[in-house]
């Protein structure tokens, strides 16, 4: 996948992924399902997601070898990330547990499940090369 692909789907992603907490913001403001500091958090992950795409991106293209080793370490260092700021939101903002593990968690899997397949449309059958 080239990088200007990519950012297509990013953009697309990013616009998909905002419109359920808008919808429950607008519409149902006195519920407040999402924590405070919700957008702050989300394009935290939006940076945190493009960054580690492009680094394992440009591993991958560097040595076909590395493709599998570039996949992995990016997943693992974003959960890496993700529970520092976790740990740091936590210690910082005081919030409901059950609506911090929803919305924490509702970022959390959407980008790793977008981040690994874009990555994985990156890897090539290697006998063929």
């Amino acid at each position: 996948m080239s990088i200007s692909r990519f950012f297509v789907y990013f953009i697309l992603f990013t616009i998909f992924l905002a419109i359920a907490p808008l919808v429950f913001q607008f519409l149902y403001p006195e519920m407040k399902f999402l924590i405070p500091k919700f957008w702050a958090l989300f394009w935290i992950f939006e940076i945190l997601t493009l960054s580690i795409y492009l680094v394992a991106s440009w591993r991958m293209r560097i040595s076909d070898k590395a493709s599998g080793q570039a996949l992995l370490g990016s997943v693992t260092i974003k959960l890496l990330f993700c529970m520092i700021i976790a740990f740091v939101y936590i210690n910082a903002n005081p919030v409901d547990p059950f609506k911090f593990i929803i919305n924490f968690f509702y970022l959390y899997f959407f980008h790793t499940v977008f981040e690994i397949y874009c990555l994985l449309c990156n890897l090539r059958n290697q006998k063929f090369k």
